[in-house]
């Protein structure tokens, strides 16, 4: 009898190991937006933005039917601007959708697309000024760049040129890299640095004007070459 039992015991494991085991659906996915009817019908960059030299980013949810049809279109985090809110709005009710896959069988989903509207090109360019803007030297010595390890270990020296937007009570609008290090963390770090300095905006007619100031920052020199 303790044989036979055994034998028994042997036997249900084998059944249990030869069993199929129930493996989760992998052809499962959520819908999508169409790369190429996103790429062209872009969001329409509103005028206002541009006459005020700003930028955001808006997070639109859009509800898709079982056919990949668009449904409606929803602001989950504003871009800080109504009108981009709008535009992106806008843009989501032209674009082409795919369908949500269950079980096999399409089915209707919801989609979460960020939609950028980055500054107007037009207001990265150059006015004529009798004074151009720059930092605050005081601000520059208390926050330098903290430049990455691979500056000091791979003895690399080189500058990154700054675009920053200054408004004309010297306030930074934005910023963003002109002329690249070639490495992004040193870029970055420059960046970072930027961020924290106080500016003197630009003088013309012996008045404070907005301007975009170019501004060089040198890394891996002991004694960088002057500003200007």
């Amino acid at each position: 009898m303790k044989q036979t039992g055994a034998w028994l015991v042997l036997g249900a494991v084998a059944m249990f190991a030869a069993a199929p085991v129930a493996a989760e659906d992998v052809s499962d996915f959520g819908p999508s937006v169409d790369t190429s009817s996103r790429r062209l019908n872009p969001a329409k960059y509103p005028s206002q933005a541009i006459e005020a030299c700003v930028d955001g980013t808006a997070i639109v949810l859009v509800d898709v039917d079982k056919f990949g049809e668009f449904n409606k279109a929803t602001i989950e985090r504003s871009a800080g601007q109504a009108y981009f809110d709008e535009a992106a709005l806008e843009a989501a009710k032209h674009w082409r959708y795919k369908p949500a896959i269950e079980n096999g069988q399409p089915a209707p989903g919801r989609i979460r697309i960020p939609v950028d509207f980055p500054v107007y090109e037009g207001c990265w360019a150059s006015v004529k000024v009798d004074v151009e803007a720059r930092p605050d030297s005081a601000s520059m010595k208390a926050n330098p760049p903290k430049w990455p390890a691979a500056v000091k270990d791979d003895k690399l020296r080189g500058k990154v040129v700054l675009l920053i937007q200054i408004d004309r009570d010297g306030g930074r609008k934005n910023l963003k890299v002109g002329v690249s290090s070639g490495h992004g963390d040193i870029d970055d770090a420059a960046m970072l640095a930027a961020l924290q300095w106080f500016y003197r905006p630009a003088v013309l007619d012996g008045k404070p004007v907005a301007s975009v100031l170019h501004w060089p920052v040198f890394y891996g020199q002991k004694t960088p070459p002057p500003y200007r």
